[in-house]
């Protein structure tokens, strides 16, 4: 299953690149900003703006939607699967929307090729997102060998809190992994993102040896881990992986909130961007001290 393909990102790897977003993830970490990609399944969204009060197109269709007093009363629990197949192409003003595609390698080989001539003057490629690209390693493995046939280069955005089988199988095709390392304390860790340091930093280890490049990414959160000691420890694991010369930092943002809201979904983290330039420069300077590794600022 994915979700998008985005065209001409220039932000997720060298040159000009198409995204692949793929559904389903193993963390649900509290700034995530593509909720919608957390559930391998379809995700039903509804904005409320764009609604016409006298349409009843969607109510028609399932009974788990009705409208009361002006208000459109969604039970999004008792909604199955066929049911949101058969809402997709419902809602005239795409106020109500079904978020997911059943992901065909073939058609989606097509489609990433589209764009190769960008490719091969840019210096750019593929770059498989989501969601977690590597709980779908079939799919990825299959598209990247593929593309690497065609000259075409892949790159994978990871939270790395996956099997490891699955990093293996992968691995042989992918010329870049950018590959989230959000904190070091396991606790803190698992509070706000829900899931195991633990097997992350495993993966990590085992990839740096095996990895044609290896990027470190540190997603800067307000409350997570924005204080020079957490990213000073972040910073020293990356130095001590074997095959890593790149960090980088990426101040949180907050482009993803209003998606809470056509998901339904309360919105656990900070409403304001970080605002800390001065943090993201001493952690910056401090690498630059003290490791090999080129810490850039991103954002």
């Amino acid at each position: 299953m994915y979700f998008n393909i985005q065209r001409f990102s220039t932000h997720d790897g060298d040159g000009i690149r198409t995204m692949l977003f793929l559904k389903g993830c193993s963390l649900s970490c509290a700034w995530c900003q593509n909720p919608e990609s957390q559930s391998p399944k379809y995700s039903l969204l509804y904005d409320q703006r764009s609604c016409l009060d006298e349409c009843q197109m969607c109510a028609a269709a399932c009974s788990h939607i009705q409208r009361q007093s002006e208000q459109l009363c969604i039970e999004r629990s008792m909604i199955d699967q066929q049911q949101l197949i058969a809402l997709q192409q419902v809602c005239p003003t795409e106020a109500l929307s079904v978020c997911g595609q059943p992901a065909d390698a073939d058609e989606l080989l097509a489609e990433l090729l589209r764009d190769k001539p960008f490719y091969q003057q840019s210096g750019g490629g593929v770059t498989f997102s989501g969601g977690e690209p590597l709980l779908q390693p079939q799919l990825v493995t299959d598209l990247a060998q593929r593309l690497q046939q065609q000259s075409v280069s892949s790159a994978v955005e990871t939270c790395m809190h996956v099997p490891w089988k699955n990093i293996e199988l992968v691995a042989p095709h992918i010329d870049c992994w950018l590959a989230d390392l959000k904190h070091t304390d396991a606790a803190k860790f698992n509070l706000w993102a829900h899931g195991s340091i633990d097997r992350i930093k495993q993966n990590f280890a085992r990839l740096a040896a095996i990895a044609k490049r290896l990027v470190v990414r540190v997603p800067v959160v307000p409350g997570f881990n924005d204080s020079i000691e957490e990213l000073r420890s972040i910073i020293d694991f990356a130095e001590s992986l074997s095959n890593c010369h790149e960090l980088h930092l990426l101040p949180y943002h907050t482009l993803g909130i209003n998606k809470y809201r056509l998901l339904d979904q309360p919105y656990e983290c900070a409403d304001k961007p970080l605002n800390k330039p001065e943090l993201l420069q001493d952690a910056q300077a401090y690498a630059h001290s003290n490791t090999h590794l080129d810490v850039v600022i991103r954002g």
